[in-house]
C-alpha cells in the first residue's frame, strides 16, 4: 500500500491483511513506514499476532526509529512463495523510496502496488495532484502502480454524502491514470447505511485499529 501522508494506508493494509488471512494460511504484514510517527503497524503488533498474522517491524530500540528498516527477514519472505505478503509503506514519494531496495525481488513476482487515495487530504484533492502523487511514488520506488484504493473520508465528520462525493473524484482520477479501482474502503459503521448497490466498485468495510495517542488515554 502506497499513498500520501494520512491517506489511510496503514489502516487499510491491516484490514486487508486480515482479509487475506481468511484465504491464505500464511500472511505477513511488513511495517516499512518511516514517515508517520503515529499511525504505524508496529503500534498494534501484539494484537495482530493474536489474529494469526506475522508482523514484521523494527526490533528492540529501533521500533520507534525513523530510519530505513531493511530486515533480511523481509527478503526471505519475498522469496517464500508460501507467504502472502503485504507491505505498509510510508507516505508520499519519500516513504516509497524504500521499495527501491526490493525492486528486483518485487518486479520478478506478480505484485500489486495499490495507491490509497483520500480526496479530502492535502495534495490529493484534485486530478493534477493525484496524478502528481502517483508519478512521484512510481519514480521513487521504480515500480508501477497497479491499482487504486478509494478511501474518501473526513474522519469523524464523514457521512454518506462525503463518501459519495469524494469517490466520484477518485473514479475520475482512476480513468485518467488508466488504473482499476481495487475497492472503496468504508468504515464499518456505515455497514447498514451503504450497500454494494451504491457503487460500481467492491466495498471493503474497515475495522478501526489505529488511534492517536490522546485517543488511547
Amino acid at each position: 500500500m502506497v499513498g500520501s501522508l494520512g491517506s489511510g494506508k496503514t489502516e487499510i493494509a491491516i484490514n486487508y491483511s486480515l482479509y487475506c488471512r481468511r484465504n491464505y494460511d500464511q500472511v505477513a504484514i511488513v511495517d516499512l513506514d518511516m514517515v508517520n510517527p503515529y499511525f504505524r503497524t508496529r503500534e498494534v503488533r501484539d494484537r495482530l499476532n493474536t489474529k494469526g498474522l506475522k508482523v514484521i517491524t523494527p526490533e528492540g530500540g529501533m521500533i520507534y526509529a525513523d530510519l530505513p528498516f531493511v530486515s533480511p527477514e523481509i527478503k526471505g519472505l519475498m522469496q517464500n512463495t508460501n507467504y502472502h505478503l503485504i507491505l505498509d509503506v510510508g507516505g508520499d514519494n519519500k516513504g516509497a523510496v524504500i521499495l527501491g531496495y526490493f525492486r528486483d525481488l518485487i518486479s520478478n513476482e506478480n505484485y500489486e502496488m495499490l495507491l490509497v487515495v483520500n480526496s479530502y487530504r492535502p495534495f490529493t484533492q484534485n486530478l493534477p495532484q493525484i496524478r502528481q502523487m502517483a508519478q512521484e511514488i512510481e519514480d521513487s520506488s521504480r515500480l508501477k502502480i497497479t491499482g487504486i484504493v478509494s478511501n474518501p473520508n473526513l474522519g469523524t465528520q464523514t457521512d454518506q454524502e462525503v463518501i459519495r462525493k469524494g469517490h466520484m473524484l477518485i473514479k475520475e482520477a482512476a480513468v485518467k491514470l488508466n488504473l482499476p479501482i481495487k475497492f472503496i474502503s468504508i468504515d464499518k459503521r456505515f455497514y447498514q447505511k451503504i450497500s454494494l448497490e451504491d457503487f460500481d466498485q467492491p466495498i471493503f468495510y474497515l475495522e478501526r485499529f489505529m488511534r492517536l495517542p490522546w485517543e488511547q488515554l
